[in-house]
């Protein structure tokens, strides 16, 4: 899991309760609505991490996600700036409380733990008075929440580690991070014997989470995996499948499986696959030293060999 998402999937955790960690804001009645949703405000455009919600009280929590010890002035005062009438102009409101009457719109940023001080520090610098739930391996703690009618704090211990990844990766992610998950999905369609695959399909294989990910959301999301099949397919796995790009409403691209280990003959499909995971681990391995080096590009791609042979 990309470290940057720890916050976000620490907060799932507490929405669906799993992977060991605590239930808490799922106990407290609050769901999931959407990620990644697009809201105006008066101070300008914001991309909202996550929309979470509660009814009886009626309350929607605007969730900033922040991995890193500060909070960025600018992107805070847009959040705590949307109201209600904002929340409704950019059709943002879940379609439980639209006819509620009593809607209450708050702010949360989401940390983690062992950022606390440091994220308390910013909101204070801010003069900004908001919850703050910071999320750890070990610990979960829900503050200033008192003002907000439908939202109260806790701070417990739990054993669950990491939370799962419902989002591993997302369309910021690192290359390397994003190959980790995306080049098992194109070995699987060829374990299926699958010959043609959309991109949309292979990024739902990727994110539980898709179905609640707003559009604008899915559309950067495919639109970075896309990018990154075409280098895949014409360097590291050229010759095992292509990318087509399409024109179609609604779709970005597609995969066309050319070769499969397991079209061979029973006798060899073993050391097939397992030569093909192989050289797959190792080309990637190459590419991120060198992306790390700052040494590659997508157009290099093109001029590197790998599987085609395999």
């Amino acid at each position: 899991m990309d470290d940057r998402l720890i916050p976000i999937n620490g907060l799932i955790a507490l929405l669906r309760g799993e992977g060991g960690w605590p239930g808490l804001l799922r106990d407290q009645g609050f769901e999931r609505h959407q990620f990644e949703v697009p809201v105006s405000t008066p101070l300008g455009n914001i991309g909202v991490d996550a929309l979470v919600y509660r009814c009886e009280p009626d309350l929607v929590l605007l969730s900033e996600c922040k991995s890193g010890k500060n909070i960025e002035d600018e992107q805070a005062r847009k959040y705590v700036a949307v109201d209600e009438g904002w929340l409704r102009r950019s059709g943002a409101v879940p379609p439980r409380l639209k006819s509620s009457s009593s809607l209450t719109v708050q702010t949360m940023f989401v940390g983690r733990e062992e950022h606390r001080a440091s994220l308390e520090a910013s909101l204070r610098h801010l003069d900004i008075a908001a919850p703050l739930l910071t999320v750890g391996s070990d610990r979960v703690r829900l503050s200033d929440a008192s003002a907000t009618r439908g939202l109260d704090d806790f701070d417990e211990a739990h054993g669950g580690g990491l939370p799962p990844g419902r989002f591993a990766v997302d369309h910021q992610s690192a290359d390397e991070h994003l190959l980790d998950v995306l080049i098992p999905q194109v070995i699987a369609a060829q374990a299926l014997q699958e010959d043609i695959v959309l991109v949309e399909s292979i990024c739902e294989r990727i994110l539980p989470e898709w179905q609640v990910l707003s559009h604008s959301g899915r559309s950067s999301f495919v639109s970075r995996v896309g990018n990154l099949l075409r280098g895949v397919a014409a360097g590291e796995m050229r010759g095992q499948f292509r990318y087509e790009g399409l024109k179609q409403p609604h779709t970005r691209g597609r995969i066309v499986i050319d070769v499969s280990p397991a079209k061979r003959d029973p006798r060899g499909r073993t050391q097939a696959w397992q030569a093909q995971q192989k050289r797959a681990a190792a080309a990637l391995r190459r590419r991120a030293a060198r992306e790390r080096a700052g040494q590659l590009s997508l157009d290099e791609l093109a001029d590197e060999g790998g599987l085609a042979d395999e």
